[in-house]
């Protein structure tokens, strides 16, 4: 009995450390590729009929921002701000996977907008 129970808290802190290290950029630095964390910050009109809510996922590796748009039902634009000027560096809509080369933007803090329909997702990155 207690042995049912040790194991059933070890593979709760298994994945408890696996959630954490994915929720926390998940990326390595042997690779150079960062996951950029993208939250909802508006969601209407959505009408989802599966358990797994759809979401885009966007990584940054080497100046070339990659997003993955293959779990959302319709294209979405896609948007790169400057945080610090507010300027547009880039901006398009599309479905599907894409890859932003952003090599002859300055370094900072740049904000990225995924707007889809009714869902608005947004996440920030240093380049």
């Amino acid at each position: 009995m207690v042995r049912k129970y040790i194991l059933i808290l070890a593979a709760l802190f298994a994945f408890a450390v696996t959630d954490a290290v994915y929720a926390n950029g998940g990326g390595t630095e042997e690779t150079g590729t960062v996951d950029i964390d993208l939250i909802i910050l508006k969601e209407s009109g959505l009408e989802v009929y599966s358990l797994i809510q759809p979401t885009a996922y966007a990584t940054l590796s080497n100046k070339v921002v990659s997003v993955d748009l293959s779990e959302l039902p319709e294209g979405a634009t896609i948007t790169i701000t400057r945080t610090a000027t507010g300027e547009k560096v880039y901006s398009q809509t599309g479905m599907g996977s894409m890859e932003i080369d952003l090599s002859a933007c300055d370094k900072g803090q740049y904000q990225i907008d995924v707007v889809s329909g009714g869902l608005w997702l947004q996440g920030e990155f240093m380049l």
